[in-house]
């Protein structure tokens, strides 16, 4: 018996995997794990931007999960003739729910009966603001029957 092949189902069948191919496939993979790490993984990276809170004197940064009593401790070590305003730019915490804007964590924590290590409660859309007036606004676009500054209570 003498065998012989079928040409017309090998012509379908493409022969393949040379090293131009292989080099293409790895071109690919490597540009798509580049494209992915292309942000940056690095801790240091996301360190210094959780290092938020700056001391407006001498510069020195902290975690933005720093609880207060450490932020005094540092006034009143290094800056004991100043006052927090002047060592630190305020925080307002919009709490929606009770139309209240607070000055300082320290305050909406024990207003809220939470801690800086649990935050706020999760449900409650609670947003921390720079500035008193974005506070505010947040209040008046997250209550529909807030209109205006006056419906919010103001706590210092």
């Amino acid at each position: 018996l003498q065998y012989t092949p079928n040409r017309e189902a090998s012509s379908q069948h493409k022969m393949g995997g040379g090293n131009a191919q292989k080099s293409e496939i790895a071109r690919q993979r490597n540009a798509a794990r580049a494209a992915a790490n292309a942000g940056g993984n690095s801790q240091l990276g996301q360190k210094e931007k959780a290092m938020s809170i700056k001391c407006k004197i001498c510069k020195q940064a902290f975690m933005c999960t720093q609880n207060e009593q450490d932020l005094l401790n540092h006034i009143s070590g290094k800056h004991a003739k100043n006052s927090w305003d002047d060592c630190f730019d305020p925080v307002f915490v919009a709490v929606p729910n009770s139309a209240t804007v607070y000055k300082g964590r320290g305050k909406a924590h024990a207003a809220l009966g939470t801690d800086n290590k649990k935050g706020y409660p999760k449900d409650a859309n609670i947003e921390e603001f720079d500035t008193k007036e974005a506070a505010v606004q947040h209040i008046i676009n997250a209550v529909s029957y807030i209109n205006d500054e006056e419906g919010v209570t103001y706590e210092e």
